[in-house]
This record gives C-alpha cells, sequence and structure tokens, in this order.
C-alpha cells in the first residue's frame, strides 16, 4: 500500500467521480466502465471515501441495468470501508445499495434488514433515507401489498422537498404511481406519473422513458389503445437514446399487447421478438418467459402451431431456470420444515445443550464449538484463539477441507495491525474481503494468502478471566456477510462465552470448596466469642430500645401539646365573637324587656331589638359552628396522631389540617405555607402517621431553619404521580444544612440545638415512619443559606404488613 495521493491527484479523482455522476443518465455503460476503473484507483489510493462513493455510483448503475446483484462484492467491500470510517451517511448509502441487490434476488428478508438499517443511520441524510424507504415499499408491492407500498412511497414523498433532486423524486412518484394503479387508483397513478414525465425529460431519458412506459400501462388498462401506442413509442425512443434495456425490452412487450388487443397478430408478434432479443442479451429470464409465453399467444391467434408450440416451450424452460435458481434455497428450507435437515435454529439450540458447554474440559468445549461453528455457517475454517499483550495465540481449530491441518502460527501485533485494537476493544470484525478490508489487510501476507482466506469474522469471547477470539474463515471466493449470519455467528460466540464461564466457575467452585473448609475451622472458634458478644449487645440493645421508646413517647405528647395549643389559640376567636354578641343581646333584651313592662314600648323598638337579636344569633351560630368544625378537625387529628387505623383519605385535607393545628407557631415565626397538592389526590394508608411526619417536618423547618430570625416560606408540593405512587416535596428557604451533617440527619438525638429546644428525634422519627408504616422513601438536599428540601415518595396504596406494623409499635 502506498502513501495517499497528493492533493491534486485527490482532487483528479473527486472531479472525474463528479463528472461521472452528472454522465452516468446518458452514458450508463462507459460510466460503469469509468466506476471499476476509480474504484481501483481509489483502492491502490488509499482513499476510502472516493471509493466508497464510486461504489455507490456503481450499485446504482448495475442495478438500472438490471445487474444489481453483479455489485455485491463492491459493495460489500464497500460497507466494510465506511463501517472503519464510522461515517453514518455514507455507510447508510451502501447499506441502502446493498437492500437494493438482495431486493432484485428476491431475498426480501436480506433487502429489508439493509434497508431498515440505512433508514437508522441517515435520519439526517434524507436522499438515503428516502430511496430506503422505496425500498421498502417496493418489497410490499413484490409481497402482494400495494396499499402499504403506497404509504411508505408517501413517506418518502413527504421529504422530497429538503433536497434538489428531481431524478429522485421522479423515482419516488414512480413507484408510488405503480402502486396507486395497482390500487385501481388510475386518475391519481397518472397524476404521479406526469409529474415524473415532466421532471425528467430533457435531463433523464432513462427515467422519462419509464414514466411513459407507466402511463401507457394505465391507458392499455383503460383500453385507451391509441394513447397507450403513442406513449410506448415516446418512451421507446428515450429509452433507445441511454442504451436503457430493461426499459427497452418491457415496452416492446406492452407495446406487442396494444397491438394484440388491436388483433394485429402479425406485428405483434414481431414486436414481442424484438423485445425478447434485448432480454436475452441482457439476460432478464423473468421478461423472457413473459415475452415467450405471450409470443405462444399471439402465434396460436395466427394458427401457426409449430411456433406457438415452440415459444411455450421456451416460455416453461425459462420459468424452469428460474425455478432452478431459487431451488437451492427453496430446496433446504423445505428438508428443515421437514426434518432432513436441522435448521440453524435447531442447530443453535443443540449447541446451546450440549454436555460440553456445561461440564467439558477446555479443550472439548473449544473443539465442539469450532465444529458446530463449521456446521452451522457452513465455513471452511473456524479457530480459537487467546488474545494477549503480544498478540494472537491460537489453541484450537477445525478445519472442514483438511482435518489433520497443524494449528496457524501465532500472530503478533506486527502482522495484527489495527486488528488488534478493535479486537482488544472487545468489537466485531466483519470482514467481506479481508484481503482490502482496513483493519484485517495485514494479515494478508502470513495468514489470509497462505490459507486462501477471502472472508471472515473475528468474534470476541471475553470472561473475566480470558480474553478468546472466535475466528471463522471462508475460503474459495469472496463471501459477503448477511445479517442473519452474522447474529447466527454472535449466537455461537455467546454460546462460546457460556462455556468458557461455565469452565471458570467450576475451577472457582474448587477453590471456594478447600476455601470454605479452612473457614469452618475458623468460625468454631469465633462461635464462643461470637455468642458472648451477642449476649451482651442483646442486652444493652433492649435497654436502648426501652430509652428510645421512653424519648419517642415524650415527642409524640410534646407533637400533641402542640396540637392542643394551636386548637386552643383557633377557638378563641370563634368562641370570643360568639360570646360578645350573647352578651350585646342580652343587654337588649333586659332593655326591652324593661320597654315592655313599663308600657312605653313602640313597634319601632321592638323591631330593631327583632333585628338585632336575629343578627346577633346568626352571627354567635355561625361563630359556634366555626368552633364546632374546629373541635371536630382537632379530634380527627388526635385520633390519627394517638392511632394506627387506615383509612382513605385525601392528601390536601390532610396537610391543610396539620397546618391549621401548628398555625400560632407558624405565624410567631412569621412563615409563609404554601401548599400545592391536587385535592383529587387520595392515598389508602395511615392518616395518623404521616401527619405525625409532616408535624415534624413543619416544626424543624420553624426551629431549625428560620430559628428566632422568621421570616421565610414552607412549600409542600406534588413533585410526581402516577397510578402506584407520588413523590412529594416539603422544601424552606431557610438556613439549610450543612454538608457534614446530612447524611446524619435521619439518625436518633442528632441535634444542632441540643438543649436549645430540639431533642434529635424528630426527624429519625420522621424517617422511620416514611420507610416503615407508611411504605416510602425520604431523601434529604441542602444548601446552605438556600434551601433545605425533603422528597418522599409515598405509595397510593400504603402496604399492610407484620414488618410495618412491628415498626410502628416501636414508635
Amino acid at each position: 500500500m502506498r502513501d495517499p495521493l497528493p492533493i491534486t491527484e485527490q482532487a483528479t479523482l473527486a472531479t472525474r467521480l463528479a463528472d461521472l455522476h452528472r454522465a452516468w443518465h446518458l452514458q450508463p455503460e462507459a460510466a460503469r466502465r469509468a466506476c471499476l476503473q476509480l474504484i481501483d484507483e481509489a483502492r491502490s489510493a488509499r482513499e476510502p471515501r472516493i471509493q466508497i462513493q464510486a461504489a455507490d455510483l456503481y450499485g446504482k448503475i448495475m442495478d438500472h441495468e438490471g445487474q444489481a446483484f453483479a455489485a455485491r462484492n463492491v459493495l460489500y467491500e464497500a460497507i466494510q470501508q465506511a463501517q472503519s470510517l464510522h461515517e453514518f451517511g455514507l455507510e447508510a448509502r451502501i447499506y441502502e445499495q446493498i437492500g437494493r441487490l438482495h431486493y432484485t434476488q428476491g431475498d426480501y428478508r436480506t433487502a429489508l434488514q439493509n434497508w431498515q438499517q440505512a433508514i437508522e443511520l441517515a435520519q439526517t441524510e434524507p436522499t438515503t433515507w428516502m430511496l430506503a424507504k422505496v425500498g421498502l415499499g417496493q418489497i410490499y408491492d413484490a409481497l402482494g401489498d400495494p396499499a402499504s407500498a403506497i404509504l411508505l412511497h408517501q413517506a418518502a414523498a413527504s421529504r422530497i422537498g429538503e433536497v434538489d433532486d428531481p431524478y429522485l423524486e421522479a423515482k419516488i412518484r414512480i413507484n408510488l404511481g405503480v402502486n396507486l394503479q395497482k390500487c385501481q387508483r388510475h386518475s391519481e397513478a397518472r397524476q404521479e406519473l406526469q409529474r415524473a414525465l415532466d421532471l425528467c425529460l430533457g435531463p433523464y431519458p432513462d427515467y422519462a422513458a419509464e414514466s411513459l412506459f407507466r402511463l401507457a400501462e394505465i391507458a392499455l388498462a383503460e383500453n385507451d389503445l391509441p394513447l397507450a401506442r403513442q406513449q410506448l413509442e415516446s418512451a421507446l425512443d428515450l429509452a433507445r437514446q441511454v442504451h436503457y434495456q430493461w426499459g427497452e425490452a418491457n415496452i416492446y412487450s406492452t407495446l406487442a399487447e396494444v397491438y394484440a388487443r388491436q388483433e394485429d397478430w402479425l406485428t405483434a408478434l414481431d414486436l414481442i421478438q424484438v423485445g425478447q432479443q434485448i432480454a436475452l442479451t441482457n439476460n432478464f429470464n423473468h421478461i423472457l418467459m413473459r415475452q415467450h409465453l405471450a409470443a405462444a399467444r399471439y402465434a396460436e391467434a395466427l394458427f401457426n402451431a409449430p411456433l406457438a408450440l415452440a415459444e411455450l416451450k421456451d416460455g416453461f424452460a425459462y420459468q424452469q431456470k428460474i425455478i432452478e435458481q431459487a431451488q437451492p434455497e427453496q430446496r433446504a428450507e423445505l428438508e428443515m420444515k421437514t426434518g432432513l435437515r436441522p435448521s440453524v435454529s435447531s442447530q443453535l439450540i443443540q449447541l446451546a445443550n450440549h454436555h460440553d458447554i456445561e461440564h467439558g474440559s477446555e479443550a472439548e468445549f473449544r473443539q465442539l464449538i469450532c465444529t458446530e461453528a463449521c456446521s452451522i455457517l457452513q465455513l471452511s475454517r473456524a479457530s480459537w484463539w487467546l488474545l494477549g499483550e503480544d498478540g494472537l495465540t491460537p489453541l484450537q481449530q477445525h478445519d472442514s477441507l483438511n482435518p489433520d491441518a497443524p494449528l496457524p502460527p501465532a500472530l503478533g501485533l506486527a502482522e495484527l495491525g489495527a486488528a488488534y485494537a478493535e479486537l482488544k476493544a472487545n468489537r466485531l470484525l466483519i470482514a467481506h474481503d479481508a484481503l482490502h478490508h482496513p483493519e484485517v489487510w495485514t494479515l494478508a501476507e502470513r495468514f489470509l494468502h497462505p490459507r486462501q482466506t477471502l472472508s471472515m469474522l473475528a468474534l470476541p469471547v471475553r470472561s473475566s478471566h480470558q480474553h478468546c477470539i472466535l475466528l471463522l474463515e471462508h475460503v474459495g471466493e469472496q463471501r459477503n456477510w448477511i445479517p442473519d449470519e452474522i447474529m447466527h455467528a454472535g449466537q455461537i460466540a455467546d454460546i462460546a462465552l457460556r462455556a468458557l464461564n461455565n469452565h471458570e466457575r467450576r475451577i472457582f467452585q474448587r477453590e471456594i470448596r478447600e476455601l470454605n473448609l479452612r473457614l469452618l475451622e475458623a468460625n468454631e472458634a469465633l462461635e464462643q466469642r461470637v455468642q458472648q458478644r451477642t449476649e451482651e449487645l442483646a442486652r444493652t440493645n433492649a435497654e436502648l430500645q426501652q430509652a428510645m421508646a421512653k424519648l419517642v413517647q415524650s415527642e409524640k405528647l410534646a407533637a400533641l401539646g402542640s396540637l392542643v395549643a394551636g386548637i386552643a389559640h383557633e377557638l378563641n376567636t370563634p368562641l370570643g365573637a360568639a360570646l360578645t354578641c350573647a352578651t350585646a343581646l342580652h343587654s337588649e333584651s333586659d332593655l326591652t324587656r324593661g320597654l315592655l313592662e313599663s308600657g312605653n314600648l313602640k313597634k319601632t323598638e321592638l323591631n330593631d331589638f327583632l333585628l338585632t337579636a336575629h343578627s346577633s344569633s346568626d352571627i354567635i351560630e355561625r361563630n359556634i359552628r366555626r368552633a364546632s368544625g374546629l373541635v371536630a378537625q382537632f379530634k380527627q387529628v388526635a385520633v390519627d396522631t394517638d392511632s394506627e387505623r387506615r383509612r382513605q383519605f385525601g392528601l390536601a385535607e390532610l396537610a391543610r389540617e396539620v397546618v391549621m393545628m401548628l398555625r400560632p407557631h407558624i405565624d410567631a415565626a412569621r412563615v409563609d405555607v404554601e401548599l400545592q397538592l391536587p385535592e383529587d389526590l387520595l392515598l389508602d394508608s395511615y392518616p395518623g402517621p404521616l401527619e405525625q411526619v409532616l408535624s415534624n417536618l413543619l416544626q424543624n423547618s420553624l426551629l431549625h431553619g428560620f430559628g428566632e430570625q422568621g421570616h421565610g416560606q414552607i412549600r409542600l408540593y406534588l413533585a410526581q404521580r402516577d397510578h402506584q405512587q407520588c413523590q412529594l416535596i416539603f422544601e424552606d428557604n431557610g438556613a439549610g444544612i450543612a454538608s457534614e451533617h446530612l447524611k446524619r440527619v435521619f439518625d436518633p438525638f442528632f441535634t444542632t440545638r441540643l438543649g436549645q429546644g430540639g431533642s434529635g428525634l424528630g426527624l429519625y422519627i420522621v424517617y422511620n415512619l416514611v420507610t416503615g408504616q407508611l411504605g416510602g422513601e425520604l431523601s434529604v438536599s441542602s444548601e446552605v443559606g438556600v434551601y433545605t428540601r425533603f422528597t418522599l415518595t409515598l405509595p397510593l396504596c400504603a402496604p399492610n404488613t407484620q414488618d410495618s406494623i412491628a415498626l410502628q409499635a416501636i414508635i
């Protein structure tokens, strides 16, 4: 390999490629030869981008000439170049071409896989994306589903405005028109084909011919024979200009059918024979089959029985030839279905369940993997290598061509070249054309040529202790690995890794058994000391639990005391107002009664008294009802706080009740509390523990977050919600928590205000209630001087487990 070309020579290659892009529609045969020469020159000059773009153009030309499959080796070499460059746009273009060559062979599964890969890689490459969409539409068309094909062609057409490419637009519209015609939507089909014709007349005679040909098919279907004949003759002139042989063969067939409809059988026979000659020259076997069968029908109409019989025989001969070409695949599929030949899936299952995969020695499972890989993938050779710091060392080999062949020589870093870095990085190496692969070509002299290897796969088999490579080789001719083959090779590598892991596991288990024996001996000596320590710890723990229980109970009583103080403060206002009104009413009653007894009571004074009495009684009633409601709420909160009973309740209502109970403390601290909770959020849980959680968090913020300074804001809002749980955020903008204290805030007895009102149990109780009886999660974050945020994740339906009940019993 020589050094890259100078800039001037590189520019020359790029200029030649641009010239070919402009001219190939008018001179496809000359462009095809020039493309092959340009590919060879770019390969020798180590200009992969030019090579890839030239291969892409070569694939288009060969597809245009009806010989797409003949471009397979060039395109598969280009895809490995594009993958090496990691340029997704170039890679997508080649995948699109590969999909097309498999489509022309009727291999729709492989075509589908390649076109889907092209679409995935070409999201920002609209041209390639549209071509791949058209390809998928053609698959649906070939499978007899033109309606689905229309949707895919329309999807491609929706992005045509992103590029200035009349040729591509014409291709999309022609395919769309063909499928619209098959769905009997002739008017829409004619409109699309006419638009394609308008785009192509002049610059693209091949597609102009194709558009006219398809328009003629519509005219023929509608029995408009003069129009069909006119369009076909125009299409034929255009096709001849650019030597568009596939188009000529089809046009002659359809033109012959026009004359046959007019019962001009002799002209029809002459035209079909001209078409036969073109199809024969280009090996268009499918077209030839149809032409011979049509010629037999025309000859029969002329009462030329010998010719009709001869044409019929030729038609059936080509039909048989087409069937025979597909027979190897059909026979293989039939043998798999009937059990005469095991399918790849069944072979993989048998390999995965083989005894040696679970229990075999290294030599046994390595040999099994290599042998079965050759059988499953129809390979010439498979070998198992160990990758080390100095290169690759062969460990096992199965050679289908020479079972007694010795192991190949070790491969050092010099021979491996760039392949070593790929294998070291645990990446799969896919070499369709190994001699020209960017990472593999350095193996040519010492490895590829002596072993006659043209294509290979190198699959990593890496355990925690060994980095191995499963090398699969194909000799004789280039093998273009299709997605299914690569997938099956990967499955074999996975089975190989399982075998390697099983082997290492057995070694570890043996070592563990030995260690366990020694540990058992040591454990016996430790048992007595552990038992003594356990008893001591149990006694200490029991004492600690009793002390904690007392402290927790005190904390709960203190919380209840705060509730009592809060309700007393809230009751003072309505009861005071009611008392004032009652006193005033009593005074007015005495005055009115005196006037009544003295006989001086006037009607207006009586009316004034009645109005005063009604107004006072109304005020008294409202305030008494308010006081009654406060008492009822206090009873519910008090019962919930001192109870563990479960019920369904609204979270927003519960939060308001807690805030109301603590309102005196909140107002005294001059803190605003903002609740942002939806009214429809219902919990099937324990309101008492949740009230205590919110109460403790509020008091914690008031005491530690704002202290004596006050002034601030506390927010409680819903952050997330689904059908199983909700996430609440309780945050304040107070003093915050120092980073060194964050990890300890939920520890019992941890407080920064010991002796100043802090017991160190508030957040400990909160944590245990949330994670225990409420069945949720609790976390805290803070920034000193900015905020403190508690995140509560609560299930909408709390668990009802013995663990939570027992935990609550402790608290």
